[in-house]
């Protein structure tokens, strides 16, 4: 509660004045001297400094195993079948996740004996989310990279590719396929040039033009194709291809 001072008399009979009023007393002339009394001082209110609210940290990644559900599966040195295996797995061989090439059919795994390697992503069976582990941009390489999207800018996924050198009886081959942003990433040893083709030759069940992803010919079949058919790029490449789903 609030006690509000009451100019006048006091209990005892004398003059009670805030002391922010100015006093008027007598002096020996009789004149008038008017005497300024000291406010009182303001009380301070400390400030407070607002604190910064911390932003949220990102999770670390933390490795995990997983096991290959193919006999004689490759673990190959770089992302990409044009890369020489250093390992062929049996069935059942556990793996330690590292990352993931970009577009991410290609995993980084460590072996039980601590050898380092890629494998194919298709070939592993696990509960966790594969294509949640980070990106690990693989060195040594050079890329041939391209993007199917359609007339509306929508990406297209599980849109796959060959990307081959030559026409000889075997000639140097990899096989590609478009990621959820509609890219694909052809990882080349960096020794090779001259000019290689790429050519749309599948579309994955998982694709966005499957509209129930059963991949039946017979309910619900995928309309259209990708223009251009087929590119030629010479090595080393610099631009992206870009493919129209139409």
């Amino acid at each position: 509660m609030v006690a509000l001072a009451t100019y006048g008399c006091s209990a005892s009979g004398q003059t009670r004045i805030p002391p922010e009023l100015p006093v008027t007393t007598a002096t020996s002339t009789g004149l008038p001297v008017q005497i300024a009394t000291e406010p009182a001082a303001p009380i301070e209110t400390p400030s407070v400094t607002p604190t910064e609210t911390a932003a949220p940290t990102a999770t670390a990644f933390v490795p995990f195993t997983v096991s290959v559900w193919a006999d004689n599966v490759n673990v190959r040195t770089n992302p990409g079948y044009l890369f020489p295996a250093i390992r062929l797995l049996a069935k059942g061989s556990n793996l330690t996740i590292l990352g993931k090439a970009p577009g991410g059919e290609w995993l980084s795994a460590r072996m039980p004996d601590g050898k380092q390697g890629w494998v194919f992503a298709q070939l592993i069976q696990s509960d966790a989310d594969l294509q949640a582990v980070p990106v690990i941009e693989p060195k040594d390489v050079q890329l041939i990279k391209g993007r199917v999207l359609d007339s509306a800018g929508t990406p297209i996924q599980g849109v796959g590719f060959t990307v081959v050198q030559g026409s000889a009886d075997h000639p140097a081959t990899n096989t590609v396929l478009t990621d959820a942003s509609g890219e694909f990433y052809s990882f080349i040893p960096p020794s090779a040039r001259g000019q290689w083709t790429v050519t749309y030759n599948a579309i994955a069940c998982k694709s966005n033009v499957w509209a129930d992803n059963s991949c039946s010919t017979y309910k619900n079949p995928y309309r259209g194709t990708v223009e251009p058919q087929s590119v030629s790029v010479s090595l080393p490449a610099t631009d992206a291809l870009e493919f129209i789903w139409k």
